[in-house]
This record gives structure tokens, sequence and C-alpha cells, in this order.
């Protein structure tokens, strides 16, 4: 495996028609910037390894912070073999320098309240498991469980005038924010906080479909 400083894989980028670039960083350090195109996978390859095996064949970028022969190997065993990792400050005002900055908006319980009753082209997507969605979701929510949403072809049915609010956990909301948006859709947010949280804010009213506790 070789590496290149961030100076230089901007001209590397124009040059490749879709390069694919791993991010294995914090979910909040990626959520406040991130290099365009990239994919967050934080910790969690185990998990979210089912969406990178039809992109084995290209070229991998990979930010990381630490246990880098660990991911390489896991990566290998992935069939990735081309593996090159981006060296350098990964921050929003280094991307910003070199103009490959992105991040991801997020919003907290009481923005939401705040932004729904004047957002008619809202869309909330609940990506939790099914029946910990219906144990308590905010109401009008969709679920479209994060299995589902990996797959390229639920993302394209998606609008561009839509304005997408994302929920589950920091790590799955990050990684479909990412995924969103290297599809080329932007009009998104990523609701924080757990449904606890959500659920004691005035105004969001939670909808049950089943009597299991809210989790």
């Amino acid at each position: 495996m070789d590496s290149i400083q961030l100076n230089s894989l901007k001209k590397e980028l124009v040059a490749q028609k879709d390069p694919f670039i791993l991010d294995f960083r914090l979910e909040q350090e990626f959520d406040d910037g991130f290099i365009v195109g990239s994919i967050y996978i934080g910790k969690n390859l185990n998990r979210y390894h089912r969406y990178l095996k039809s992109f084995t064949n290209q070229s991998l970028y990979i930010i990381h912070n630490s246990e880098i022969e660990e991911t390489v190997l896991a990566l290998n065993k992935l069939g990735f073999e081309k593996i090159r990792l981006v060296t350098g400050t990964i921050d929003a005002h280094s991307l910003s320098e070199v103009g490959l900055l992105d991040l991801i908006i997020t919003i907290e319980a009481d923005e939401l309240a705040m932004d729904l009753p004047f957002d008619d082209k809202a869309r909330i997507i609940d990506l939790r498991q099914e029946d910990i969605y219906k144990s308590g979701h905010i109401e009008d929510a969709e679920n479209i469980p994060l299995e589902e949403f990996m797959d390229v072809g639920t993302i394209a049915e998606m609008e561009e005038q839509e304005n997408i609010y994302l929920f589950s956990n920091e790590d799955d909301t990050t990684f479909a924010g990412s995924l969103i948006k290297r599809q080329g859709l932007h009009n998104f947010r990523k609701i924080k906080g757990g449904m606890q949280e959500i659920s004691n804010t005035e105004k969001i009213k939670i909808v049950k479909d089943t009597k299991e506790p809210i989790k």
C-alpha cells in the first residue's frame, strides 16, 4: 500500500471518472468535514461491507486514524487490492483549501420541531429495523432499514426537490448521508439524538405501532 498527500489527491480525483474513497475517522469528524464523494465507515466495516463489494475493481483511497494494518487486511479480504492511504491533516480547513470540502448538516430535536411545520417537502426516513421503528417513531416517518437503504436503487428514487431528514443511530445516519451525497443529492439533514430525546421535544409527535417500549 502506498500513500498520497491531500494536496496531490485532487489532481488524481479529477483524472478519475468515479473515485472510491472510504473514511474511517470518527463520525463527528466526518460530519464536520470530509472529502467530496467519500463514504463514511468509521469502525463499522463489518456492518457496511455489503455495500462495498460492488466497488472492489476500483482503486481505493482511505482516510484512517489507527490500526491501519488490520483495516487493509480486512479490505484485502473483501477484494480490494489497490489501496492508497491519504495522509496529512484532514479537517474542514485543509479540505476547503484544496477545494475538496463537503459536510453533513445536522439538526437537534428542537430544530426539527421548528422545521417540520414549515417544510411541505419534508421526507423523514427512519433507518432502524422495522420492529424498533414500530416501537416508536416520528409521525409520518418512512421506515427504510439500513440494509435496504444501501441499495443504490433506493437512493435513486429520491427526488432532488425533497428535503430528506435521516434518523437512526449517529453512525448509520452519517453512513447513509454519505451515500446520498455520493449520489449527488444534498438536500438532507441528519437528526441527532435518540428517540427518547425526540419524544420529549414539544411539537414532535411520536407514533407507536406496537406496545413495545421506545428504544
